[in-house]
């Protein structure tokens, strides 16, 4: 599940990276947005402005990261 989110991610422009110690995240195409996403074990993390908000399964990381794109 973890590259069906991070290829379609990619697919819309968004911002994928690995970072050292293996945990992927992902980064809004304009840097004036202050959220990113990082996964941890199964599910994807929503942090907006460095403070964790909610765990979200792939299917629900997804559906923000479609409304993100359109805006």
């Amino acid at each position: 599940m973890k590259n069906t989110v991070l290829n379609q991610a990619k697919a819309w422009g968004f911002i994928c990276e690995e970072e050292t110690q293996g945990t992927w995240q992902i980064l809004p195409r304009q840097p004036t947005e202050r959220w990113k996403m990082q996964l941890v074990g199964d599910r994807w993390l929503l942090i907006v402005g460095d403070l964790a908000q909610i765990n979200l399964h792939p299917h629900e990381a997804i559906a923000f990261l479609e409304r993100r794109r359109h805006e």
